[in-house]
C-alpha cells in the first residue's frame, strides 16, 4: 500500500510541476496586464471606426514624456536616459519635440525624440554622440 501512495504521490508532483514554457509565460504576462493572444488579427475591427480624441491621442507634454521616456529606456537603457533629465518640450506644428539635458557629468550626447500630437507616431528617434 506505501508503494501505491507513493506512486500516486509522485505522479501527483510531476504533473503539477510540468508546466510549459508556453504556461509560465503566460501566467507572467498576465501578472503584467496583458496576455499574448495569436489570434487577434486587424480584420477582427475593421467594420468599427477608430476613435480620435479633439486634441489628440498625445495632448499634453506628460504624455509626450511618458511616451518618450518608456522608448528611449527600453533603446538606450535606464540609467542613460535619467541621466539626461530634466528633459526639453515642445510642440511645432502638432509634434511633440523632446530632447535630453546635456549635463556636466555626460560622456556627450542627448536622446531626441519626434512624436505626433494627433495619432502618437514615433517620427524620429536618435541619440547625439
Amino acid at each position: 500500500m506505501n508503494i501505491k501512495f507513493l506512486l500516486l504521490f509522485m505522479t501527483l508532483c510531476v504533473s503539477c510541476n510540468s508546466r510549459t514554457q508556453t504556461d509560465v509565460s503566460q501566467m507572467e504576462s498576465q501578472q503584467s496586464g496583458f496576455v499574448v493572444n495569436d489570434h487577434l488579427s486587424l480584420r477582427d475591427y475593421s467594420n468599427y471606426q477608430g476613435y480620435l480624441p479633439e486634441h489628440g491621442f498625445v495632448s499634453t507634454a506628460e504624455i509626450a514624456f511618458e511616451i518618450a521616456e518608456s522608448v528611449l529606456v527600453s533603446i538606450y537603457g535606464k540609467k542613460k536616459i535619467d541621466a539626461e533629465k530634466p528633459f526639453s518640450i515642445t510642440l511645432t506644428d502638432d509634434i511633440w519635440i523632446i530632447e535630453g539635458n546635456l549635463n556636466e557629468d555626460s560622456d556627450g550626447g542627448v536622446a531626441y525624440m519626434e512624436i505626433c500630437k494627433l495619432n502618437g507616431e514615433i517620427i524620429k528617434v536618435v541619440h547625439t554622440k
